[in-house]
């Protein structure tokens, strides 16, 4: 059950709340994004690369195609879309748990398709479409200090 949830009203209110979580976040955090096409993931990347020091914004885009994209900013943001992999062992394959707890902060978009092999403090995310630019995110936190992050993020 979602500890926390938030209505977004905006893709501007998205990029904010994920700003302020950026400003906050520490070395070998993880962060599990789940939701359909269109609900908000890469724009709530977009707004969390921001709030880590990254200035490139028209950069950061959903890394389909090459499934990794990394951004310099005050910790490295190792950026996976998994929709194009089939199963938890396509993940492995690709050595995308070698960028986990590296050093820097993992974003992982579509990560329902490897929700078993998550690290056990993974903060997660599911995006919904609520009409319009309204979006409904539901925070999930086994860790106290990822709680208390969000909490003070959404204020």
């Amino acid at each position: 059950m979602a500890f926390l949830k938030y209505i977004s009203e905006s893709e501007k209110d998205t990029k904010q709340l994920a700003a302020k979580l950026g400003r906050a976040l520490e070395e070998n955090d993880c962060l599990a994004l789940m939701g359909d096409f269109g609900s908000g993931k890469t724009t709530f990347v977009k707004g969390l690369a921001k709030g880590l020091g990254f200035r490139k914004k028209d950069y950061v885009c959903s890394p389909s195609f090459v499934i990794l994209k990394i951004y310099r900013a005050r910790l490295p943001i190792y950026h996976f879309d998994l929709y194009r992999l089939n199963r938890e062992a396509d993940a492995e394959s690709v050595g995308m748990f070698e960028f986990v707890g590296a050093g820097g902060i993992a974003v992982i978009e579509w990560a329902q398709k490897v929700k078993r092999l998550l690290p056990k403090e993974c903060l997660t995310i599911k995006f919904f479409v609520r009409g319009g630019k309204k979006r409904e995110l539901h925070f999930f936190a086994p860790a106290p200090r990822l709680k208390k992050l969000v909490k003070k993020a959404i204020g």
